[in-house]
């Protein structure tokens, strides 16, 4: 008997229906062994149909595009040959429905179980959600390491998916932040550069120096991470329990507004019992001179520590302005929540706006030192180094907003 039309119908809406289905298993192991075998039948049933000489042609496309990169769909015609059995269609339609099933569930899982592995599996430069008139979200791929692009109008930012570290911030073409010509960009090392994140540890202690947060690969969260912002989160898993015993969660999200680049870190107590911690944004910030350059703040009179001292010198701020001329690292404690400005006479000022649970700024410039580029950058910290206490199912955030004011 003839394939009837209701048969036609249902292959059809079945291979929709598993296409839009989340069988990732299923999917993953018959697309190579059934798209062989819908092709071979249809190939078989094709030459039936043209030495019996009654055909008519129809075109049947499955598959569909994922979110992240457009994916290829299957499009074949489907024969009507005169005579061929009712169980010989079932398997024809029912193989192109797995087979289009498989094509799609890969498509679907293939960003989110690549980030899940520390990897990401996506079209290089694609973007996701929706565009806000001008501004995009794109996940870039062709770097030994991958990063999250944002742009807005004429500004962009480049946020690294190894520490969730934020590398690069330009307004017009203006540099803000700065990466060190000796940083590793390969993953054997943290970045040094930008605004690598401390956590749970600033400098050293009872683990690694500065903690695991920057070691790491955050997840990408794709749903939010759209028109110019990016959402990325942090868990606990064996390796950080191994040093750290903690159930936690951190959410970072960067955020390109008019004028401003946004910053939040969000730490989350997910175990059944209260945790400590200390953190930092280790930020990294551009300048042509180090020599040249004033930073400005709320510096006098706060509780100072001078840690090039031997044992550090603790004493009180002279002046709401410092100036670089040596090797420098000092802590300004509980300053925050506040502004501090970078002043750089060929470039402009940069307003450091630390909220939330940031409370303490440090400055450190390894002067003199070329080849870490001690020259072009200083660090202008905002942390936290008092142990914070988190109860169970509690949330702490700090926030560190930058304007750029070009001269």
């Amino acid at each position: 008997a003839s394939c009837p039309a209701w048969l036609k119908r249902c292959g059809v809406a079945l291979s929709i229906r598993m296409a839009n289905s989340h069988n990732r298993a299923t999917g993953e192991r018959v697309l190579p062994a059934l798209a062989v075998l819908a092709l071979l039948h249809y190939v078989g049933t094709f030459g039936w149909s043209f030495v019996s000489g009654q055909r008519q042609s129809t075109t049947m496309t499955i598959g569909q595009s994922s979110r992240l990169g457009s994916q290829p769909a299957l499009e074949l015609p489907i024969d009507e040959p005169s005579s061929y059995s009712m169980a010989s269609s079932g398997l024809f339609l029912g193989s192109i429905a797995l087979a289009g099933a498989a094509i799609a569930t890969r498509a679907r899982h293939a960003q989110r179980d690549g980030l899940s592995r520390g990897l990401v599996a996506a079209k290089d430069g694609s973007s996701w959600g929706s565009m806000n008139g001008d501004a995009s979200s794109s996940l870039i791929t062709t770097d030994t390491l991958p990063y999250v692009k944002l742009v807005r109008g004429a500004d962009e930012a480049k946020v690294y998916l190894l520490g969730a570290c934020v590398t690069s911030y330009k307004t017009d073409g203006t540099e803000w932040l700065a990466v060190r010509p000796d940083a590793k960009m390969d993953g054997s090392k943290p970045i040094s550069g930008g605004l690598p994140h401390c956590f749970p540890q600033f400098g050293p202690g009872e683990i690694q120096q500065h903690g695991f947060a920057r070691n790491l690969t955050w997840h990408l969260l794709e749903e939010p991470s759209e028109g110019g912002t990016c959402v990325l989160e942090l868990r606990d898993c064996e390796e950080t329990r191994a040093m750290w015993p903690h159930n936690f969660r951190c959410e970072y999200r960067v955020e390109l507004q008019d004028g401003q680049l946004n910053t939040s870190l969000k730490v989350e107590n997910t175990s059944g019992s209260d945790f400590t911690f200390t953190a930092a944004l280790h930020s990294y910030y551009s300048v042509s001179d180090i020599n040249t350059c004033k930073i400005s703040g709320d510096f006098e009179d706060a509780t100072k520590i001078d840690k090039t001292e031997d044992p550090p010198k603790m004493g009180k701020g002279s002046s709401n302005t410092i100036e670089i001329s040596k090797f420098t690292e000092e802590i300004y404690k509980e300053i925050l929540p506040g502004k501090v400005v970078l002043a750089d006479p060929a470039k402009g000022e940069l307003e450091i706006v630390s909220g939330g649970g940031w409370r303490d700024v440090v400055v450190w410039n390894p002067y003199g030192d070329k080849g870490m580029g001690a020259d072009n950058f200083v660090c202008v910290e905002s942390a936290e180094l008092a142990q914070v206490k988190v109860v169970s199912k509690g949330v702490w955030e700090g926030t560190m907003n930058l304007v750029p004011k070009k001269k």
